[in-house]
């Protein structure tokens, strides 16, 4: 396949990632504002958040198609994730 061109199957993951990078962004507007307006609410808000996630793919058994190996880097993907958003908000 030329450089130029795209094949269906790539396409449809690059669909998916550019859908995914919108959400990110129009969620990091509605949580820099959060930060600006209520940090300590907003804060405890995704440190509770981290709580039912930890929860909810360890003993809980979110995501059950996943094996427990898969759900426990989910899960810990998720929080690494929800942390740096924390930090980010901070610095923001």
């Amino acid at each position: 396949m030329p450089m130029d061109e795209v094949s269906p199957d790539r396409a449809v993951m690059i669909r998916l990632r550019a859908r995914l990078a919108v959400v990110e962004r129009a969620a990091w507007f509605g949580f820099a504002q959060a930060m600006r307006t209520e940090p300590d609410a907003t804060v405890a808000y995704i440190e509770g958040e981290r709580a039912k996630c930890a929860e909810g793919f360890g003993q809980r058994g979110w995501a059950a198609d996943l094996t427990p190996a898969e759900r426990k880097m989910l899960g810990a993907e998720v929080d690494s994730g929800l942390a740096q958003l924390i930090e980010d908000g901070r610095e923001a």
